[in-house]
């Protein structure tokens, strides 16, 4: 009885954390006027592989910026070179980007067409 005991004292001494292994997720969606920009900012605790999905409207151009201290300002998705899928008035781009050291960053979606959009952008990681 005691070794069992102490085999399951050891076992949950080594079993990771389910927080540890949880996977997390923003949703943030906006209404844009014409040549401006809306953002959300995330801070992770850990190395964060981010997988991203933008939906806009086709007409008119949008464009995905990642800002942060390890990655500076960079731009990650334009939906006029970038390959978007969709139809009926939405472009569905899709990315997953390299693991970046845990840290506070901002993803920022810029909306350069003549009337104010609605966009959706989904953040996992």
């Amino acid at each position: 009885m005691r070794v069992l005991a102490l085999l399951a004292a050891a076992a949950a001494a080594i079993a990771v954390p389910a927080s540890a292994l949880a996977k997390a997720m923003v949703f943030f969606e906006d209404t844009v006027p014409a040549g401006k920009s809306s953002s959300v900012t995330i801070t992770t605790h850990r190395t964060a592989s981010f997988r991203v999905v933008l939906r806009v409207p086709t007409q008119g151009r949008a464009q995905l910026i990642l800002a942060g201290k390890s990655v500076g300002s960079k731009l990650l998705i334009d939906n006029k070179s970038y390959k978007c899928e969709g139809a009926a008035g939405s472009a569905y781009c899709r990315g997953a980007y390299e693991p970046l050291p845990k840290g506070t960053y901002t993803w920022r979606v810029r909306w350069l067409g003549k009337q104010p959009a609605h966009f959706e952008l989904t953040v996992r990681w």
